[in-house]
């Protein structure tokens, strides 16, 4: 047999009856076919049936954990049925607030969750609505913050000492400007203490003598710390060199901050063991200490007349 003669399976043809497993035509080619000819259909059905609901089982277990580990850093999930047919609803609950030690900044990060659109809506609470009495359980419902205490009082403190600089400029024409940097730590004195100490012993009376319950520390910090954002228009109001009109400023801001803390105090000493009479004196005393703090942020930093 010559060279010529000899079979080359890459080059000759093959015939159908011939094994074509064999070349690269026999390779493709026993991937379209099937070895079994003579399969019942049905089986081969029910093979795939299965091997699509192993697929759909094994993709589904692998997204439920997935989801499990977002639900867990984003918070509780809870999935409620519906009666016409498997339609679900998942309705998401907030994750609960994280706790360190309390010497750590990580458990202070709490007092200061919040975000513009709370501060605003509790902001205007304070000035559209101060005798809805509702603040702590309308508005704050249960997230109290420490922000606007802390930083709503640093902006007090520091437009109360440039006021206070701007209208003696404007009242002593001839003098030239002078401002005095003791005015910015005698005002944080005034108005953190206010804020924080003052409403401490509030806190104390409250819950230890009137045993007022669900109320915490932070609860009346929150609410003196947004009573005070009344007294801001104060500090530009207050630069007009007529001494009526300051004194009409001061009382008009004054009672719109005592009413905002009256009615939200009212609220809780309702609760009170102490009777209506221990709650109406108290609620009294809350507006005229209130009243008192407006006086003394007047006369020490908005009372100018000549020779002052």
């Amino acid at each position: 047999m010559s060279r010529d003669d000899e079979f080359n399976p890459f080059l000759n043809a093959v015939d159908a009856d011939e094994d074509v497993g064999f070349g690269p035509e026999g390779a493709f080619a026993g991937l379209g076919t099937s070895t079994t000819p003579d399969a019942d259909p049905r089986l081969t059905q029910s093979a795939f049936s299965a091997t699509t609901a192993a697929t759909t089982t094994a993709t589904t277990g692998t997204q439920s954990v997935f989801a499990g580990s977002a639900s867990a850093n984003s918070g509780a999930a809870r999935t409620e049925g519906t009666s016409d047919g498997g339609a679900t609803a998942t309705t998401a609950t907030p994750a609960p607030k994280r706790r360190g030690w309390i010497f750590s900044a990580s458990y202070y990060q709490q007092f200061f969750d919040v975000d513009t659109e709370d501060v605003q809506e509790r902001v205007m609470n304070v000035f559209t609505a101060p005798h809805s009495g509702n603040f702590l359980e309308g508005v704050v419902k249960g997230n109290p913050d420490l922000y606007v205490p802390i930083w709503g009082g640093a902006t007090l403190v520091f437009l109360t000492a440039l006021g206070s600089a701007w209208g003696k400029y404007n009242t002593h024409k001839n003098a030239a400007w002078d401002f005095d940097a003791s005015t910015v730590s005698l005002s944080a004195a005034l108005i953190y203490g206010y804020v924080f100490v003052w409403s401490l012993i509030v806190y104390l009376t409250l819950t230890c003598y009137a045993g007022v319950e669900n109320l915490r520390v932070i609860d009346v910090w929150c609410l003196y710390g947004y009573s005070i954002l009344a007294f801001i228009p104060v500090c530009i109001l207050a630069t007009v060199p007529v001494e009526l009109f300051r004194w009409l400023f001061t009382g008009a801001c004054a009672a719109l901050s005592t009413l905002f803390l009256m009615s939200n105090v009212r609220q809780r000493v309702l609760t009170s063991t102490k009777g209506s009479a221990f709650g109406v004196s108290f609620v009294s005393f809350i507006g005229s200490a209130n009243f008192a703090f407006a006086l003394v942020l007047k006369l020490f930093f908005f009372q100018y007349y000549y020779g002052h």
